[in-house]
């Protein structure tokens, strides 16, 4: 079992230990109140403190955070001068007490039954982290189309990082929902001298260091999803970003490629300016092998129409499903997510300048 201070050993079965959550925010005035009462909300057997890590924020939220704190004794706010979720994070990591941590993500809300479950998955695999599933849920026509093309086998579905599997085990998920805290502090906690993926590199070092990273299936929280398509593009576009950087420095992980948007992204516009070289080539009178060439040329141009054609069939199909702004709003989020993280992907594996600035490090 857990113990109730901060250390590596594990006591007796009945021990229930106290259990912090911690949480980073940075704009998120929408939605942090409702994350809080969902910890709040918790049956676990002990209250649940909680740490907020409060970044400087242009929409209210240390507003909402203060007067949060005000009127709990259970809540602690903690304002940094820094926009990084990395050195939210860890200054919440290390002004919580508790040996268990629970990382809440201020656009989440978490099950009644969520720090019980996790408590017990903490006690019966020792693991150093555990990595749950997560669920997005939309509340407006947008965040609704976001939340079916993250769902969907032609949007992140099948991307490897998102797709933990059905089984409980080992994982390389790099999203840690649960935190023993002892350990994370023994591993140096996330790296704040990177702008994207800390979670992935703290659990390589994790593992490096003989702990556990466990995925845990019964584990499950809901989200909201961004609110606005540039909210969006920016978060796709930094997941890409990061993961392309990564992969450019450890070829040998796998899980860091996901094939779909990159190919979506090359297919559609090497096509489309292809096949406008091949149209312009038979407006232009090309005679015979140039004009076999154009017209092979011009057949390119089927890549993007394809793209369209599939786009649309499944926004109708979303429209007669749900409704026609939902549909009308999931054939823009589509090409949104497909390109966002597609082209973040390659500008960070060709380490395009501006673009990949993150400082890799040898995990050696």
């Amino acid at each position: 079992m857990i113990d109730s201070t901060p250390g590596p050993t594990s006591p007796g079965p009945s021990v229930i230990p106290p259990v912090t959550a911690v949480l980073a925010v940075r704009n998120d005035a929408q939605t942090v109140e409702r994350a809080v009462r969902s910890i709040f909300a918790q049956n676990y057997p002990l209250e649940v403190a909680v740490v907020i890590a409060s970044a400087p924020s242009t929409d209210g939220t240390r507003e909402i955070v203060r007067a949060l704190a005000s009127g709990d004794p259970r809540l602690s706010v903690i304002e940094t001068t820094s926009a990084s979720p990395a050195v939210a994070l860890n200054e919440a990591i290390a002004a919580a007490t508790s040996a268990v941590l629970i990382r809440v993500d201020p656009r989440s809300e978490l099950p009644s039954d969520y720090v019980r479950v996790a408590v017990e998955a903490m006690a019966r695999t020792d693991a150093a982290a555990l990595v749950g599933r997560t669920r997005p849920v939309g509340e407006t026509p947008f965040e609704r189309a976001v939340a079916k093309g993250f769902r969907h086998r032609l949007g992140l579905a099948d991307d490897p990082l998102r797709s933990p599997g059905q089984a409980e085990g080992p994982t390389g998920q790099p999203n840690d929902h649960v935190l023993r805290r002892r350990m994370f502090i023994d591993a140096g906690l996330y790296s704040e001298e990177l702008r994207h993926g800390q979670s992935w590199e703290m659990n390589s070092r994790l593992r490096d260091a003989g702990n556990t990273v466990w995925f845990t299936p019964e584990l499950v929280y809901s989200y909201r999803p961004p609110s606005r398509p540039v909210a969006l593009t920016r978060a796709l576009f930094a997941d890409g970003l990061w993961r392309g950087e990564f992969f450019r420095a450890f070829r040998e992980e796998s899980a860091l490629r996901f094939r779909l948007p990159v190919a979506v992204v090359i297919a559609t516009i090497a096509g489309f300016i292809l096949g406008a070289i091949g149209l312009f080539g038979i407006v232009a009178g090309a005679l015979g092998a140039a004009f076999v060439v154009s017209v092979i040329l011009f057949a390119l141009i089927v890549a993007p129409a394809a793209y369209v054609v599939v786009v649309l069939t499944l926004a109708g199909i979303v429209a007669v499903r749900e409704d026609l702004r939902t549909g009308a709003w999931f054939a823009l989020v589509m090409p949104f997510i497909h390109f966002s993280w597609g082209l973040g992907f390659i500008a960070g594996f060709l380490n395009i300048e501006g673009a990949a600035d993150t400082l890799i490090v040898d995990f050696e």
